[in-house]
């Protein structure tokens, strides 16, 4: 717990700037003030209490202590709300950077990362962790600091006007508070942490059935669903349950303890004014002070509990935080070029790869692919056609082998650098639930309208979004719902080609897409990449018959290349793939298909 802290106070400290370390130190300066004139206050309660039963008044009238007593509670009452400004100000400055600073060392974590984690889980581990934060901070600047700095004044107060019994009294007292606090944040800890995890777990769920509710209701399982987000959330209700068992034991402690603080003060204290050793007003500031203090010392002890369920909530935001981003493994050399200029030469040479699993799914790769040339990867399911393109993106690295940019390995690049190099069409295309514009100008930020517009004309969409209800500002929805496929593909086609990239990659482009669509959309593929370097990965062998080269793949290796009809006279792996698709003896040039 101790090394979460200190690790969460760290980052805090890092992303504070100017301005949020100002307001904090002008808050706590407010924290002092305040706490230092309510521990003072009651003393000019004590002695007004004295001058009302004394016919003999001293430098000021009882009725003037009065007055002192309740501008001073008044004053510092004040400045405990100024504080809030000061504080809540400072608070969501810090909030925002920390957010930036998160988020970005997500994005920054490897593909790798990202496939073997839930959305959902991602998302509430961030949102719970920045929770935690705000306790952590908060406790600290209006319970942890006031009451210490308040129960120190008091016990000042204490050694200079009264016996050493009442301090003694107030020494035991935090004593026992102490005990019965770490008493309780070691017992209340294990519980946070796993209302945490049933938290994260109850709300990916909620996530994976949002993000898919389409298939839900084609399958009518909306029954299902809740059936299983019910059961993740009876978990967390029954670790929650724990939680609260656990702090409605450690708040019974502390009121044992209440009650035995202020009842020994109270009887210690009428001994004394029975035994003509302390005033009456005396007897009122201690009474003022054991009460002052001990419910103070209660929220504090709350605010212990409430730190160790904020801790637990940090942990697991701060070992996100300790996953080593993609940046740990660039090494760009001196002299190095970044990726940014170039002819859009690829080689690749005798690549090896495999997951985290061990299983290898590519084996001695090695092509090269001219600048302006279009190279075709086809393959059935799990041949490693997508492993490959990941390679060339840099989401993975290979085991054994290296790939060239220019002549340059991409080792040696800056990830930047590569990644803008190559644009992809996916079959999978993500549109942000943003506007037309926006989805197209994401290829190269700050992008003019014109060039957004030129681009949408060169992938035929132009037209399209002008007849949409507030055309380029028409909102996509949800991963782009509001559109059809091909009006989705088209729009990835533009986002590509406003990327003004060296290298395109067509990546199972066009397989969910109807045979007419699929053609409207292959034509406009081939036209967009006229003279550039470009890679067609598909397992559909019609959209690759005009490619100057075919690579054949199968369980990782390279089993056949050539040109089309060069691999359909060898009657081998892929004349057998041909015929599987387009029946036997069936031919098909890029003539006749441009005709059709």
């Amino acid at each position: 717990m101790k090394s979460t802290v200190a690790q969460a106070i760290s980052l805090a400290w890092a992303e504070a700037d100017s301005l949020v370390k100002r307001r904090l130190a002008f808050a706590l300066l407010l924290v002092l003030a305040t706490a230092g004139l309510a521990a003072l206050a009651p003393v000019a309660l004590k002695y007004a209490v004295d001058g009302l039963g004394s016919a003999e008044q001293g430098l000021f009238e009882p009725a003037s202590y009065v007055a002192f007593y309740i501008v001073g509670l008044w004053i510092s009452r004040s400045l405990g709300e100024a504080r809030w400004f000061f504080f809540g100000t400072a608070d969501q400055r810090l909030h925002r950077r920390l957010s930036r600073r998160l988020l970005k060392h997500v994005i920054d974590l490897p593909l790798s990362f990202h496939l073997d984690r839930k959305t959902g889980a991602l998302n509430q581990t961030l949102v719970q962790g920045l929770a935690g934060y705000r306790v952590l901070l908060n406790h600290t600047v209006f319970t942890v600091l006031p009451v210490l700095i308040e129960v120190l004044a008091v016990g000042l107060v204490l050694l200079f006007l009264f016996e050493g019994p009442f301090l003694l009294i107030l020494g035991l007292s935090i004593v026992a508070y102490s005990a019965v606090f770490a008493f309780g944040a070691g017992r209340i800890i294990g519980p946070s942490r796993k209302v945490s995890a049933t938290q994260i777990e109850a709300y990916a769920n909620m996530t994976d059935s949002l993000l898919n509710a389409e298939t839900v209701k084609s399958f009518a399982a909306e029954g299902e669903i809740n059936r299983r987000y019910d059961t993740a959330l009876a978990e967390s209700e029954r670790r929650w349950s724990t939680f609260y068992w656990r702090k409605t034991e450690s708040g019974l402690l502390v009121a044992a303890v209440f009650a035995l603080s202020l009842g020994a003060a109270m009887i210690f204290g009428v001994q004394r004014v029975q035994a003509g050793s302390i005033s009456v007003g005396d007897f009122v500031l201690v009474n003022a002070y054991m009460l002052q203090i001990v419910r103070p010392l209660e929220t504090l002890g709350a605010a212990f509990r409430d730190i160790a369920y904020g801790v637990a909530f940090i942990e697991k935001m701060m070992k996100l935080m300790g996953q080593k981003n993609e940046r740990s493994r660039v090494s760009v050399i001196p002299g190095g070029r970044r990726g940014h200029a170039g002819t859009g030469h690829l080689q690749v040479r005798r690549v090896d790869f495999s997951y985290s699993n061990g299983h290898r799914v590519l084996e001695n790769v090695d092509f090269d692919v001219e600048p302006g040339k279009t190279l075709a990867i086809v393959g059935k399911s799990g041949s490693g056609k997508s492993s490959l393109v990941r390679l060339l993106m840099r989401f993975y690295d290979p085991d054994r082998g290296e790939i060239y940019l220019n002549g340059e390995p991409v080792s040696h690049m800056a990830l930047e650098g590569v990644r803008r190099a190559i644009a992809i069409v996916s079959q999978d295309t993500v549109l942000f639930n943003d506007t037309v514009a926006y989805n197209i100008g994401f290829g190269r930020l700050g992008s003019g309208t014109s060039e957004i517009e030129q681009a949408a004309r060169i992938a035929h969409i132009h037209d399209r979004i002008m007849v949409m209800p507030d055309g380029y500002q028409t909102v996509v929805g949800e991963r782009g719902l509001k559109l059809s496929g091909g009006e989705k593909q088209r729009v990835s086609i533009a986002r590509a080609v406003l990327k003004k990239p060296q290298i395109f990659i067509f990546d199972e482009a066009t397989s969910s897409l109807d045979a007419k669509t699929e053609l409207a959309i292959l034509d406009n593929l081939i036209e967009v990449s006229q003279g550039m370097t470009t890679l067609i990965v598909s397992h559909r062998l019609s959209t690759v018959v005009h490619a100057d080269e075919i690579l054949v793949l199968e369980h990782g290796r390279i089993i056949e290349r050539g040109r089309h009809e060069t691999l359909l006279g060898k009657n081998g792996a892929y004349a057998a793939l041909w015929n599987t698709q387009h029946g036997q003896g069936r031919n098909v040039t890029i003539e006749k298909r441009e005709s059709a």
